[in-house]
């Protein structure tokens, strides 16, 4: 009778270490694509970048669509605050136009033609979610930082291969299922480092994304 006791309180307690770890969990798995919009830190979406001397480098457009697009992952410490963090590839693509004021083109044909100059990276973001309510429609604050590590640029000999970048946001999630949610937002990302050795030019991205989330068991 003892055993058989001790047999259903070990069943007993096992089922609700199950049930609290189901009905407990914090953490979210999700996948985000955005949509990028480049300028630069005085918010034009032209400029000019020294990469030689104090006067050669590019009059630089910024006139591409870019995008990023990844996974995340997010814990939730309270009801209402959850930090988040993830992988994700983008690019920060712009025309350039040479420009060599100290070269001598008496003989030669007088400038350069426009490039694509192709920069990809891998990003890895941290950020801090407050959510201004609760339930199954949720408005919801963001701030946090982008780690980019450059693995392509046209203009590596130039570049340091990473920056840093610091963003705020908003965004609007809705439960669609028991576990899942969508959700649609706005980043501001500004950067705090410069990215190429021979000047401070610095981006400013402004980025429109979905998101889709699961809550894992």
């Amino acid at each position: 009778m003892k055993d058989t006791t001790k047999r259903l309180l070990i069943l007993f307690l096992l089922v609700q270490i199950g049930v609290y770890a189901q009905s407990d969990s914090k953490w979210h798995v999700g996948i985000e694509y955005s949509i990028d919009k480049l300028s630069t830190d005085n918010g034009q979406r032209n400029d000019y970048l020294v990469t030689e001397g104090n006067v050669n480098g590019y009059a630089v457009k910024l006139n591409k669509t870019n995008y990023s697009v990844g996974v995340n992952t997010q814990y939730d410490i309270r009801e209402k605050l959850r930090v988040s963090s993830g992988l994700l590839y983008a690019n920060k693509d712009f025309t350039g136009t040479y420009s060599c004021a100290t070269c001598d083109f008496i003989g030669t044909f007088p400038g350069y033609s426009p490039e694509h100059i192709k920069q990809r990276f891998l990003v890895i973001p941290f950020a801090v979610d407050y959510s201004l309510l609760s339930g199954h429609f949720k408005p919801i604050l963001k701030a946090g930082l982008n780690h980019n590590i450059e693995i392509k640029n046209d203009l590596k000999t130039h570049s340091n291969g990473y920056f840093l970048e610091g963003f705020v946001g908003a965004l609007i999630t809705y439960k669609l299922l028991e576990r899942s949610d969508v959700g649609i937002g706005y980043n501001h990302q500004f950067a705090l480092s410069e990215l190429y050795k021979t000047d401070t030019f610095k981006f400013r991205t402004n980025s429109i994304y979905v998101q889709v989330t699961y809550k894992l068991k």
